[in-house]
């Protein structure tokens, strides 16, 4: 009774996070903590109800289904992070498609040498067995992380979102040729377009927003407005200019202080890539904006190594959170061990 009051209590906990900010932190902690929960109280139940079909299913869905689909997540990874380096070149973010396969090929590797290896040569060489519970322990705590970001990011995308806002603030991304919008970038606009379409607010305005990189010929704001006015029929004055951002944080931040210049305390939507929504969302809670995303599509090759680096850019920002973590691991290998290597 104790497991389900317990669960019960985590998806309310969950869904007033949700209701009271969609964009905390918090909530992608509460939604896996929610899920776990919930398939331990499912085990149970499969247990008490005395069908031992239904018990074994439930303990084979927990211990092999989810480690088999993560084994396929590791092969699909792989290949993605082929098919992405092949399509747009090498760099830095194209490969972590391809290393988080690897680094999960890696774990179930770790995994079946202490399994079905010499145990001994563990037990000998006590730092080989610290390396491997620091293995072990970094898997589950980034694994469980991402799991989390993952799931509520779609959620958050399902999130209803309000229909009156006062701006829509379009984030820039490179240009073709220093001066076209790209495919991506295209895309953003055009789902600004569809919103701004079915507003309530006949005084909305969108910010198009984007400072002009090294490499570009004009502000990546100045190609957003050749594009409305060249392919949509959105009228030249319903659309202000954002120049100066280099960053997600300065296109919110300075799209922001446009913004309370002309309304009082504003709303704002803001759109960018699915991908990329959650994580916009959050420097939008920290600058203090009101509103919500609006995630466009992409083309499905790109997604993976997308949302890896956007979780790894969320890992960054709660750096803090994860050094506690270490700092419990840390200890209790001291305790672990004392007497033995000290």
């Amino acid at each position: 009774m104790i497991l389900y009051i317990a669960t019960g209590v985590a998806f309310l906990l969950l869904l007033l996070s949700i209701w009271r900010d969609s964009r905390s932190l918090l909530n992608p902690a509460l939604l896996i903590i929610s899920l776990l929960f919930a398939l331990v109280s499912v085990i149970q139940l499969s247990y008490l109800s005395g069908n031992s079909n239904s018990y074994m299913l439930a303990l084979m869905v927990c211990f092999l289904g989810i480690p088999f689909l993560i084994f396929l997540s590791g092969i699909f990874l792989v290949y993605n992070g082929i098919v992405l380096l092949k399509r747009e070149g090498k760099s830095k973010a194209n490969f972590l498609s391809l290393i988080m396969g690897i680094l999960i090929f890696a774990f179930f590797g770790v995994i079946l040498i202490r399994a079905y290896g010499s145990n001994l040569y563990f037990y000998q060489n006590h730092w080989i067995n610290i390396f491997f519970i620091f293995f072990v322990y970094s898997y589950l705590i980034f694994g469980f992380a991402f799991a989390g970001f993952m799931l509520y990011s779609i959620l958050y995308l399902l999130i209803p979102k309000r229909k009156h806002y006062d701006f829509i603030i379009i984030h820039g991304a490179g240009l073709l040729d220093g001066e076209r919008v790209t495919p991506l970038l295209k895309r953003r606009i055009d789902k600004a377009v569809e919103a701004y379409k079915k507003s309530n607010n006949p005084n909305m305005k969108l910010i198009a927003s984007g400072g002009q990189g090294p490499d570009e010929k004009i502000s990546e704001a100045q190609a957003i407005l050749n594009y409305l006015l060249e392919e949509t029929d959105i009228p030249k004055e319903a659309v202000l200019l954002e120049d100066q951002s280099k960053t997600t944080y300065e296109n919110l931040l300075f799209s922001k202080q446009i913004g309370e210049k002309l309304v009082d305390q504003p709303r704002f939507l803001f759109v960018t890539n699915d991908y990329h929504v959650f994580r916009t969302s959050t420097y939008a809670k920290k600058i203090g904006i009101r509103g919500d995303g609006l995630g466009c599509s992409t083309a499905g090759y790109y997604i993976p190594s997308a949302f890896i680096r956007e979780f790894i850019a969320l890992c960054v920002k709660m750096k803090w959170m994860f050094v506690a973590f270490y700092a419990v691991l840390f200890v209790a290998l001291l305790i672990s061990y004392h007497g033995i290597l000290w």
